[in-house]
Order: structure tokens, then C-alpha cells, then sequence
């Protein structure tokens, strides 16, 4: 694999999810030239950046910096309502599989206007569903994946279909996924919490399982958000504090082992993806980040880079 890593090449992506500089999209021309001369390849925005009036900015800034996009669906949401974000909105079938054909279809003709291109990353389906109810809107997903010839991968998130290991385990174990086209996008920090855990199977007995999910994850793994996970929360504030050092060890050889699936293809994507409040702790009170969000992303993205470097995939 270190062969393959020295001729693949590294695609990184930037979130504008808590970048206070790109929060008014008459800057983005400049932040997304910025943005590339830090080393990133693409942005990944949400439907506030790429549907409405804000689409033909997104789409003009992206252009002039020579960035791909990468549109984010939450599928049930997506929009504002009573003036707060809609997240999902509903359980039903027909409302998830109704709204992920519709924003994927307004996705792709986004990313056809954009000369360096981009896929979908879509947060689909809800976590009540049943195997066989996951089943059947991932098999509509890769029918509308196929019918607008768009990529699509499905984020591993909470709150979400893929939101735990042992669910997603069985979903891409049975018969109609099996065989399929089906690709994630593995941000893996969110069952750290959902699970209690930082899966260690060389110290934890318990977590002996970790090694096959992950190889399973990670052969269908075609982007991965890179946030260091821990076991009350999805993110630790600070990766590069002495006392964080197992967790971030250890999901950083969980990295690698995604990195390694993408190689062959000759391109790894993945983010240094961390969040603004409530994602970064607020002291009490005066609700003051402990954390700087800024400098958490740049460290994680030169652990990334360092990692490629050495080809340690």
C-alpha cells in the first residue's frame, strides 16, 4: 500500500460548517481561494449553500478557485422553518425517499456547473427504521444514483440509518446491498459516542468484532470524515492534548485502513471535519468554546498529511 500511496493523491476537503469567514456568501470568493491555497481540493457545503439564492455565488466562487463541491442532503430536511434549520422532520418512507430524489436531482446540476466537479454526500434515512426499512430506501437510493448518474455516498451518522456499527454491519451483509454499488462515507467518530466506546479490540476483549465491520465499512468506504470521536461525545475538542493520545492513535489506524480501500483508485477524499458549538463544549455560563475549532482542524489535517506522506496506510 505504501506504493499506492506515493502515485494516489491526497483530496481534502473543507467543510464550511462553522467557518465564520465563509458565513456570508459575498466573501466566498476570496475564502474559496483561500481555501485552495491551504491545500484542499473541495468545499462541502449543506442545502443553504447550494439550492436558493446563494447557488449561483457557490457555484461562480467554486469555479474561480478551481474547488469541487461536495452537497451535503439531509434527507426530511434540509430548509429553514420558524426560522431554525430542519434537520429531519419525519419517519415515513415516502418523505425520506420523496426528499432524497429531489435534492439529489438539484445536487447534480449543481455539480454539473462546477468545472472541477464533486458528488452528494447525503445524512439518509432515520434510525427507527428497521433492516428491512433500511433496505428498501438504500435500494431506491442506488436506483436514483444510477437513473441521474450522480455519486452518492451515505455518511455513517447519528440519528440516521448508519448510525450504529452492528446495524450497518447487517445492512451491508444482506443479499440486496451485498451485491450492490452501495458507498458510505465513513465519519466514525459518531458511534465512539453512540456506543460508549473507542472500539480497542488489542486491550477490550469486547470489541474482538472491530476489525471485520471495519473491513467491511471500509470496502465501501469512498470519502471519510475525519473527526476524533470519544466516548461521551463525537468530537474531542483539543485531538492534540497528552491525554487524548489512545483515541486519536487509535482512529487515526481506523483512517488508514479506509485511506488503504481508496488507493487503488488513485484519489483518497476525506475531511478534517470538526463542528462549531454544541459540537465544541461551551464552558457554563458564559458559553465560551474551550477549544479553538480552527486549530483542531488544522492539526487533524496535518496528522492527515503526515500520514500520507510516510505512506503509513
Amino acid at each position: 500500500q505504501r506504493s499506492c500511496a506515493r502515485m494516489a493523491e491526497l483530496r481534502l476537503v473543507k467543510t464550511l460548517w462553522g467557518l465564520d469567514e465563509a458565513a456570508d456568501p459575498s466573501t466566498w470568493k476570496v475564502v474559496f481561494k483561500s481555501i485552495k491555497d491551504e491545500g484542499y481540493s473541495a468545499v462541502e457545503v449543506i442545502a443553504l449553500a447550494w439550492k436558493g439564492k446563494d447557488q449561483p455565488t457557490l457555484i461562480a466562487a467554486a469555479n474561480h478557485a478551481g474547488l469541487a463541491v461536495v452537497c451535503q442532503v439531509h434527507t426530511a430536511g434540509g430548509y429553514i422553518e420558524g426560522g431554525a434549520y430542519i434537520y429531519c422532520s419525519s419517519m415515513e418512507m415516502t418523505d425520506h425517499k420523496a426528499s432524497f430524489s429531489a435534492q439529489v436531482e438539484e445536487c447534480k446540476s449543481v455539480i454539473s456547473q462546477v468545472s472541477a466537479g464533486g458528488f452528494i454526500n447525503s445524512h439518509s434515512g432515520i434510525d427507527c427504521w428497521g433492516l428491512e426499512e433500511c433496505v428498501e430506501f438504500l435500494t431506491f437510493a442506488l436506483q436514483e444514483e444510477a437513473r441521474l448518474r450522480v455519486k452518492v455516498t451515505h455518511e455513517t451518522h447519528r440519528q440516521r440509518i448508519f448510525f450504529n456499527p452492528f446495524l450497518t454491519r447487517d445492512i451491508l451483509s444482506h443479499p440486496a446491498i451485498a451485491s450492490s454499488s452501495l458507498k458510505l462515507n465513513a465519519d466514525l467518530s459518531h458511534w465512539c459516542c453512540a456506543c460508549e466506546r473507542v472500539f480497542d479490540p488489542e486491550r477490550e476483549p469486547r470489541d474482538k468484532w472491530w476489525p471485520a465491520t471495519l473491513a467491511l465499512v471500509a470496502s465501501r468506504a469512498e470519502y471519510v470524515h475525519c473527526r476524533f470521536g470519544w466516548a461521551q461525545g463525537p468530537q474531542i475538542a483539543d485531538p492534540s492534548a497528552k491525554e487524548a493520545s489512545r483515541e486519536v492513535e487509535l482512529q487515526l489506524e481506523w483512517w488508514a485502513t479506509l485511506w488503504g480501500k481508496q488507493l487503488p483508485s488513485g484519489q483518497v477524499w476525506c475531511s478534517p471535519e470538526f463542528g462549531p458549538p454544541p459540537y465544541m463544549p461551551c464552558l457554563p455560563h458564559t458559553q465560551e468554546p474551550v477549544a479553538s475549532l480552527a486549530a483542531a482542524v488544522a492539526w487533524t489535517k496535518g496528522q492527515i498529511e503526515g500520514r500520507f506522506a510516510r505512506g503509513s496506510l
